[in-house]
């Protein structure tokens, strides 16, 4: 049987690589409005900040989790 810290601990790992992957999106349609054939600058910085600000947020899920995780082992060894 899965215990429910393990559920937990799933969805916040799934979490943060599902912002990982979408903050990829981001820079990547930033990418493209920059070197479209009529370059929408204001649209490709915009797309750039919610990239940047999307991967900042997962990855401090991900670094948060990290953390917990080795908290936990280290707390059960004692």
């Amino acid at each position: 049987m899965v215990s429910g810290e393990a559920i937990k601990s799933a969805i916040l790992g799934l979490t943060a690589i599902a912002l990982i992957l979408v903050s990829l999106y981001f820079f990547l349609l930033s990418i493209s409005l920059a070197s479209a054939a009529e370059p929408n600058i204001t649209a490709s910085l915009l797309s750039a900040l919610i990239g940047f600000s999307v991967l900042s947020s997962g990855v401090t899920i991900l670094r948060s989790w990290a953390i917990a995780r080795v908290a936990e082992r280290a707390a059960e060894q004692r």
